[in-house]
């Protein structure tokens, strides 16, 4: 049998991978199998998995709304790119203060002092225990056996506070922890701080009793210490908008604004959970706190691009200016029932397949409401081989990702936008 090329191999496939990849490719398998039909079918598989890994837009019909692997809260991106006034003053045409109007922004939004902006919010905990343990010679950090948590990617709490060289004093049990732990602990290890941990990925029900960040800011204003609130979540929306929109979902969620006012001297959330925007971490609370860490050595090396600051600004900006529908994370949420039923049924309509339309259940995702659901109707695609459908969907120009119910393909729409139910019928549609 003739040998095959390197030149062939690489030509006979159409892809859009560079050519350079492919070639590359094709000389490694080429090393090892000299069969060219085998050497092909190695080399188509390697191609259309490699060509599936590039990133691009999917729909996500899951009805999780933050998927932490479809990247957590949707954005509609606005960044100008090219040039921008990041750190420039355009009035005194000097260099400027780096996030000078996103921090009044942030500020007057949730009642706090200063705010430091971060890549994500494992940082923003790392950095504050890290900056502040050096100015204020902390050893210790008291935090509750309950909320020594593990997040997804191997996050450990345990580990992440190692790594700042303060040792960590657990007080309390799993399922109970009380003032009079904090108290003790406080006695025992005066050069301690007092960190809060918000349960976001897992809740805790039955015979339990937790400590509230009133009156944790009590108790270390009596011992003269700093209390840190790592909220992960952070939910900064107008309770009023809940209200008028009957959502009812975040009635014992925490707010990041009512740490705050309770007393807690640095709240940490994240920027693409329940905050509705890009990845990023944020420090707030007091001014002269919130300095040391931003003039801590290793600040810089955690900071946001340009590109993330600017959706963080146009995110706040839709908070304050009463336009939280415009954040696709809160549009999603808050869209009716029955306008969900009406699209699932126009997409049954449009569609070859057998289908149904019934009640189900969203959920947030992203580690946020453990146990929380949205009541939300979804398409169940009524098939002999689901498997078939699956490959159709997933295999589309926009990948379309569903869930399984009980063997049958699901589309739970909670979690698509309106403007994407013409692609999901397009998949499907699609021989």
């Amino acid at each position: 049998m003739k040998p095959i090329s390197v030149n062939e191999l690489t030509e006979s496939i159409n892809s859009n991978l560079p050519r350079d990849i492919k070639s590359t490719i094709a000389k490694n398998i080429l090393t090892k199998e000299k069969d060219p039909e085998s050497a092909k079918e190695i080399f188509y598989r390697l191609i259309n998995d490699l060509t599936t890994k590039a990133q691009k837009e999917v729909v996500n019909a899951t009805g999780t709304v933050l998927h932490t692997n479809l990247g957590r809260s949707p954005n509609t991106i606005t960044f100008p790119g090219r040039y921008t006034n990041i750190e420039y003053d355009l009035t005194n045409l000097v260099r400027g203060n780096r996030n000078e109007y996103l921090s009044l922004l942030m500020n007057e939004l949730i009642g706090s002092q200063d705010i430091a902006f971060v890549n994500n919010n494992a940082s923003s905990l790392y950095l504050s225990l890290k900056a502040i343990s050096k100015s204020y010679n902390i050893h210790n950090v008291i935090i509750s056996r309950g909320e020594i948590i593990e997040i997804g990617g191997s996050y450990r709490l345990p580990e992440i506070i190692s790594e700042t060289d303060l040792s960590l004093i657990e007080i309390g049990t799993t399922n109970k922890t009380k003032l009079s732990d904090y108290i003790k602990a406080l006695e025992n290890y005066p050069d301690s701080l007092i960190l809060k941990v918000h349960r976001s990925n897992f809740s805790i029900n039955g015979f339990t009793e937790d400590v509230s960040i009133a009156e944790l800011a009590e108790l270390k204003n009596n011992f003269d210490a700093l209390l840190l609130h790592d909220l992960g979540s952070g939910l900064v929306v107008d309770k009023k908008f809940l209200e008028i929109n009957h959502v009812s979902i975040f009635k014992n969620e925490p707010f990041v604004q009512d740490s705050l006012s309770d007393g807690a001297d640095l709240v940490m959330f994240s920027g693409d959970k329940l905050f509705g925007s890009v990845q990023s971490g944020m420090i707030a609370g007091n001014k002269d706190l919130i300095d040391i860490i931003k003039n801590y050595s290793l600040f810089r090396t955690y900071r946001c691009s340009p590109i993330t600051l600017f959706e963080l600004q146009e995110t706040v900006l839709k908070y304050i200016d009463k336009k939280e529908k415009e954040i696709p994370f809160w549009s999603l949420i808050t869209v009716s029932y029955s306008s969900l039923e009406e699209r699932c049924k126009n997409i049954a309509k449009s569609i070859s397949f057998s289908s149904s339309v019934v009640e189900g259940k969203s959920v947030i995702g992203g580690g946020t409401l453990p146990g929380v659901t949205l009541e939300s109707p979804v398409l169940l695609i009524d098939d002999k081989k689901p498997e078939k459908i699956i490959n159709r969907l997933i295999k589309n120009d926009i990948p379309v990702l569903p869930r399984i119910i009980k063997d049958k393909v699901c589309l739970d729409l909670r979690s698509v936008f309106q403007d994407q139910d013409g692609v999901i019928v397009q998949a499907l549609n699609n021989s």
